[in-house]
């Protein structure tokens, strides 16, 4: 029973932070958990483009490239002047503070993402969710992260453990 309270007493913790409604029991590290949220807003959307920020992680982005090479999604850059999106984008990524260290204008993100049909993934520091105004408030569909920030040490294998979080109404398509 220790184990299972754990893993509530985590997914409630990620609740919070994010200002989600689901949250899983963890993913391998922050850079997959992303990966999987561009596979699952393709399932949800049923499109199979992916927008990607220019200002997330360069690393992330190559982990996004593999995971979504098999499936065929076309993967393709957007500037934060100008997110213009592609017809048959599941998704716009956005990083949290950015790889470069600002602040993006969130709710303007989530306003042109849904207005295009695609849903808002955020990969965001947890550590930031402290401070600044949660993924949830505005309207962020998918919200991942690196999880060992919050003092999780690298045991049994893995290096690391990725947050994972989502509206209540795409629990089904939640990878974990």
């Amino acid at each position: 029973q220790g184990t299972l309270q754990v893993h509530y007493e985590f997914q409630s913790l990620v609740c919070q932070l994010t200002g989600m409604e689901v949250a899983n029991a963890g993913m391998y590290d922050g850079s997959t958990a992303l990966a999987e949220a561009a596979l699952m807003a393709a399932r949800i959307t049923r499109c199979n483009g992916v927008a990607v920020m220019s200002t997330v992680s360069p690393a992330y982005r190559q982990v996004i490239e593999t995971y979504t090479q098999a499936p065929g999604l076309d993967i393709y850059a957007v500037s934060s002047e100008q997110p213009d999106l592609k017809e048959g984008t599941a998704c716009l990524i956005v990083q949290q503070p950015s790889f470069l260290g600002y602040m993006e204008d969130m709710a303007a993100l989530s306003e042109r993402a849904h207005s295009q049909g695609a849903l808002l993934v955020v990969s965001a520091d947890p550590m930031s969710l402290a401070m600044f105004r949660p993924p949830g408030d505005y309207d962020a569909d998918i919200v991942v992260g690196e999880g060992q920030t919050l003092g999780v040490v690298p045991a049994f294998g893995g290096p690391y453990v990725g947050i994972f979080a989502c509206k209540q109404k795409h629990v089904r398509q939640m990878p974990g």
